[in-house]
């Protein structure tokens, strides 16, 4: 196997920040033009789109100002990266207006706080925080290189008997120092003087130009970043997501993997047992040496069909997979050890019930096992139905809501490694609630509500089959 190679470590210290310096430089000295234009474009698009917001056309104006100014907030991360700055996450604009209209989504700019925030930075925070920094590299890199070079460019510079020399007033008030009165002498103490400062400013530039940088960084990190509520809401959502996702793949697997088992060795079962009867007929009546060995044999196979298919119905019933959930739960609860009495009243519409089907199925499954196991209860209910409401955006959410009530003697509870905390468990991945009412002398309610889906229709439609 070939060596992946390692990349070398990026260097930091003094060295690294002289490294470092063109790129923070080239920022510092963009910064001013880029902010003036940020300013000019925020203030001109957010004056015109108040004050034509009378006839309408301002709406547009001020949402597109707002939207610019996200695109200049951008551009600004972009050239923190371009000086070497780690990456800021800006966010993710996309999820906060998904699924709206161009009216709703045009609202949903102008009241966003996170993007008022990227007009304040530019409109404001940017020019004055760039004028600053601006100047204050400017001058650094003027007397960086400036200072030590004096001795040559100031030569070409007229030199009257009344001009003030700069090092002859900062050093007066030494002891000891004594100022050269002649025009050469002078020069020479100024070109020192000019050489000294200009190395102390040469020496610090780059620390001087690194902490510039990190300020805008700073500041671009409050104002432009992701804020950390949303950056935890999405990590969550994430793993919500892909939770959901792997109770799904592995229904998807066990569906497979029962059909799988019907159509290989439940078949080679049935055609042996096919072949073990013919043979015990063949059999003469008094052949009692092959007679016995056959008709064991076809009793173990007749067990083995037994458990593969209860093995099967366990990973996902034939029923629920022919006939659908409706009849799957009927004839669970027909089933039941406890007499049971099945409700189901389920519109699909839109959603496609199948990704939590087989979840629901367990769900009642399990419950019912718990009842018959632990409730001592004599009749029981199951109930299913969907429900529909609407959230703030408009948007349709599609809940099942599964009930299963008992008349036995209550105080069922969540404990670990039992039915009810592997209910919970399942229903949790999947997004949904699980809400357990015992109270002591039953009866004992269980409702589990599992999200659906969403849609963007008035009404329901065909009932489920």
């Amino acid at each position: 196997m070939t060596d992946v190679p390692t990349p070398s470590p990026r260097r930091f210290g003094y060295v690294g920040l002289w490294r470092a310096l063109p790129r923070e430089l080239a920022f510092l000295l963009t910064v001013l033009p880029v902010a003036i234009v940020t300013c000019v474009v925020g203030w001109t698009g957010l004056a015109l789109g108040l004050g034509l917001a009378i006839v309408w056309i301002g709406l547009p104006i001020g949402v597109a100002t707002l939207l610019l100014s996200r695109r200049f907030g951008e551009f600004e991360l972009r050239r923190l990266r371009l000086a070497g700055r780690p990456a800021i996450a800006a966010p993710d604009w996309s999820l906060r207006h998904r699924g709206q209209g161009i009216w709703r989504r045009a609202l949903v700019v102008l009241v966003d706080g996170r993007t008022w925030s990227y007009w304040a930075h530019g409109a404001i925070v940017q020019l004055v925080l760039g004028t600053i920094t601006w100047s204050i590299g400017l001058v650094w890199i003027v007397l960086a290189l400036g200072g030590p070079t004096y001795w040559f460019w100031g030569r070409f510079e007229s030199h009257g008997d009344g001009e003030i020399w700069l090092h002859t007033v900062v050093l007066e008030g030494f002891p000891g120092y004594t100022a050269e009165r002649s025009q050469s002498g002078l020069f020479v103490g100024e070109s020192v003087f000019f050489a000294v400062v200009g190395v102390v400013f040469l020496v610090t530039l780059p620390l001087v130009g690194h902490g510039l940088v990190l300020l805008h960084q700073a500041v671009a990190r409050g104002m432009l970043g992701e804020g950390e509520s949303a950056a935890l809401r999405r990590e969550i959502s994430a793993s919500e997501s892909s939770r959901v996702s792997a109770i799904l793949a592995e229904d998807d697997a066990l569906r497979r993997l029962e059909r799988d088992i019907h159509d290989g060795p439940q078949q080679s079962l049935l055609r042996v047992q096919y072949d073990l009867s013919s043979s015990i007929r063949a059999l003469s009546s008094d052949d009692e040496t092959l007679r016995p060995l056959l008709e064991s044999a076809l009793g173990l196979t007749k067990d083995t069909l037994h458990e593969l298919r209860e093995l099967s119905r366990g990973m996902a019933p034939p029923l629920l997979q022919d006939r659908g959930l409706a009849s799957a739960i009927r004839s669970l609860a027909s089933r039941s050890p406890v007499p049971t009495t099945a409700a189901v009243d389920l519109t699909v519409g839109e959603v496609d019930l199948g990704p939590v089907e087989r979840s629901v199925y367990f769900v009642v499954s399990e419950l019912l096992a718990n009842v018959a196991k632990h409730s001592g209860a004599t009749a029981a209910s199951v109930t299913i139905r969907a429900t529909v409401s609407t959230g703030l955006r408009a948007r349709r959410r599609r809940d099942l809501v599964v009930e299963v009530v008992d008349d036995g003697r209550g105080g069922a509870r969540e404990v670990s490694g039992h039915g009810l905390n592997g209910v919970a468990a399942r229903v949790t991945g999947l997004r949904g609630t699980l809400v357990v009412d015992s109270p002591g002398g039953g009866p004992t309610r269980v409702t589990v509500t599992l999200p659906v889906g969403s849609a963007s229709g008035t009404e329901l439609a065909a009932p489920l089959r």
